[in-house]
């Protein structure tokens, strides 16, 4: 048997390669050619090219459209500005001084990147409405605090609260692989601690703060939840829930959202395209890449406590605060009364054999199930394809499976929708649960390709390479050598996933077909029907229940790490 891939293409031992880039362009690769396609030619689904560029030239007279484009792309440069405000001195706080308690204030930082970012924009409008929580409990707030929230403001705020931890980890990690020994020099010289900031601590995160930023530019453009949940109570249009409106509101006009969605994937990618030209233009080392030293700055008293009141305050306004009030309105009765009284029917009632929370929690629990195992399975082949073989088809398998770390989740379900519902698809895809497990997949996938593409780069193939010598077949080795030591990333990756899928809106509110609920779309319809302590329940039971898998994940491989 041949081992690995050959230059000039794919030969029969090479089934791996083949496998991974047909789930690749199954999930991923055809619904975006069609996206770009019909925001070209409209009428592509009913087999005409005819119209060409029709949805451009609607894009140009519709009312509002600019200001809409204009919108979004302000709201995220500001999103981006406030997340490198708080996460670069939190990340440098973490990496270069003594600051006590950093375990806890790790987990303060993921405990916001972890949590759905439609729970804080749910949590600060039923506190901040007028007669919400603040009213009831408080006292009247005052006006210029209502309207500074519902406005700019407060879409920027909710924001950035889901999006500086990203920066702060991503900043430390950067900043722990760099030798403190420039800073030290330049210490001892005398340069203002200013100094030593500007002309050498930043140079040197050029790279993180990129990357960072784009990563935060990126989900702030295409973020749905917070879009279409706290931008119309903020009189504040934008593209999300435009896109939403467009495929959701009769006429539905599918190449219209297309072209929006086309143009905004371009700016994704040329986004990512910038960051990755600059980073290269400017490399930075010290220490001859790797740290030799690192000495930590010693704080005072009041440093040390003007740090703890500035970690203290993030994770206030990023957890305590939003989580508080969510589980406080999910046990409120008599809301509309003036003086709430608090009861646990909310979750009998959603808890019930048979009730309607019952049925979408546990359609949410099968998909994820499915969606989590799919992915990891994907994930671990492609991982394996890309480092064991070589060749054209291993570059194309590559080109597609980054397609989901730069695209936004929104234009990959709008992708999907216009891809399957197509009349000349022989079989009925969309308006079927199917629809959301390829969607959870593409969406996803890309988190168990990170997970399992770690675990291969640190695994020698000479386990494989013993057992092709034995005459086992590429499945025995895959099932019985490879899968078997990537478990631990590979299960991580399983859980990570599946409470990605359990907590999704974009797919599960875009995608779902009629009669059918997740946990997404129920808490997304309670919430706009009024039903608030209903909808809180729900977020409360899905972010308990997953933030149990997650903590109890964490331990048992910490404990099996110090075994």
């Amino acid at each position: 048997m041949k081992w690995g891939g050959g230059n000039n293409g794919i030969h029969q031992a090479s089934w791996p390669v083949l496998v991974g880039l047909g789930a690749c362009v199954v999930t991923v690769g055809f619904p975006v050619a069609m996206l770009f396609l019909q925001s070209v030619f409209p009428e592509l689904a009913k087999g005409s090219f005819a119209d060409a560029f029709r949805p451009y030239a609607e894009m140009t007279r519709t009312a509002g459209l600019g200001r809409m484009w204009s919108n979004s792309l302000l709201c995220a440069s500001m999103t981006t500005i406030f997340a490198w405000l708080f996460g670069l001195p939190a990340g440098w706080l973490l990496a270069r001084t003594n600051v006590p308690g950093k375990s806890l204030i790790r987990v303060s930082l993921l405990l916001p990147v972890m949590s759905p970012p439609y729970l804080l924009a749910l949590a600060y409008i039923i506190v901040l409405q007028r007669f919400g929580l603040w009213d009831s409990f408080v006292g009247p707030l005052p006006e210029i605090f209502r309207r500074a929230f519902f406005g700019w403001g407060g879409v920027v705020f909710v924001m950035g609260l889901t999006s500086f931890g990203t920066v702060a980890l991503l900043v430390e990690a950067a900043l722990a692989g760099v030798s403190s020994r420039l800073d030290d020099a330049a210490r001892c010289l005398g340069a203002p601690a200013t100094d030593i900031f500007r002309r050498i601590t930043l140079p040197l995160l050029v790279p993180a703060l990129l990357n960072s930023g784009v990563l935060v530019f990126i989900d702030t453009l295409s973020n749905f939840g917070i879009a279409a949940i706290l931008g119309p109570r903020s009189n504040l249009l934008l593209l999300p829930a435009v896109i939403y409106e467009l495929l959701t509101t009769w006429p539905v006009q599918l190449p219209l959202s297309a072209a929006i969605s086309a143009i905004l994937a371009l700016t994704a990618m040329l986004m990512v395209g910038v960051a990755r030209f600059v980073i290269g233009a400017r490399i930075v080392t010290a220490a001859n890449g790797r740290p030799t030293s690192l000495r930590l700055v010693t704080l005072g008293l009041w440093q040390t406590t003007a740090a703890a009141a500035f970690f203290s305050g993030l994770f206030l306004f990023s957890s305590i605060l939003p989580n508080g009030a969510v589980f406080l309105m999910s046990i409120v009765d008599n809301w509309r009364e003036g003086s709430p009284t608090f009861t646990a029917q909310n979750y009998f009632e959603l808890l019930a054999w048979g009730s309607n929370g019952m049925r979408a929690l546990s359609t949410s629990v099968g998909l994820s199930f499915l969606a989590a195992t799919a992915c990891v399975t994907l994930g671990g082949l492609v991982a394996y394809a890309l480092t064991r073989y070589r060749g054209r088809a291993v570059a194309a398998l590559d080109h597609l499976s980054m397609v989901p770390r730069v695209l936004p989740n929104l234009v990959i379900a709008v992708a999907l929708i216009l891809a399957w519902n197509a009349s000349w698809i022989p079989f009925r895809v969309y308006g079927t649960l199917t629809i959301v497990f390829l969607a959870y997949v593409a969406i996803y996938q890309a988190v168990g390709l990170r997970f399992a593409d770690a675990g291969m780069r640190q695994l020698a193939p000479r386990l494989e390479q013993a057992g092709a010598c034995l005459g086992a077949p590429r499945s025995a080795i895959l099932g019985r050598i490879v899968f078997p030591i990537l478990f631990p990333s590979l299960f991580i990756a399983w859980i990570s996933i599946f409470v990605m899928c359990l907590r999704d809106w974009v797919a599960s509110i875009m995608l779902l077909p009629p009669g059918a609920q997740t946990v997404g779309s129920f808490i997304f319809n309670q919430f706009e029907q009024g039903d608030f302590a209903q909808a809180m329940a729900m977020t409360v039971c899905t972010v308990v229940f997953s933030s149990v898998l997650l903590v109890a994940t964490n331990l048992k491989f910490y404990r099996k790490a110090h075994l």
